[in-house]
């Protein structure tokens, strides 16, 4: 009976604290989220090939880099051939705040990546973009679009 006693003593003290400690631990982010069917570039002769894919993807935090609220947009590329340099922008808005926002993605091409600080809600993006052959003529990245938690 004081074995039972104790028992309930010492779990009546530790579950409260133990759901403290889970409530107050920082949050998990959530993986790299892609956005909805990689970007379709076209109108670039490029390596014979009229039409090739960046993909795209949101990563919210908190994780290294990337405080709580906002999100690095990334691309890379989905499909040969790669475009020798190209500008991305990403313009997005967030539904629960009413905060909206353009950047452009930096690095380099395909490679880019930047991290916009878009509230903490539901974020609507958009990546868009243009190609640059050097002497060739600009080609389009057609739009794709994603939803992301911040």
């Amino acid at each position: 009976m004081g074995a039972r006693r104790t028992t309930l003593r010492i779990l009546t003290l530790a579950v409260p604290a133990a759901a403290a400690l889970v409530v107050a631990a920082p949050g998990q982010a959530l993986p790299p989220h892609p956005f909805g069917p990689p970007a379709l570039t076209i109108g670039c002769p490029n390596q014979g090939s009229l039409m090739s894919l960046t993909g795209a993807t949101g990563q919210s935090g908190p994780e290294p880099g990337i405080n709580p609220g906002e999100i690095r947009f990334q691309t890379f590329p989905a499909a040969p051939p790669i475009p020798a340099a190209g500008q991305v922008t990403v313009a997005w808005v967030n539904f629960d705040t009413g905060q909206t926002g353009i950047a452009n993605l930096e690095g380099t091409y395909p490679y880019l990546s930047k991290t916009v600080y878009t509230g903490h809600g539901n974020v609507m993006a958009s990546l868009f973009g243009s190609i640059n052959l050097g002497s060739m003529p600009l080609c389009q990245a057609n739009p794709t679009f994603g939803n992301f938690i911040a």
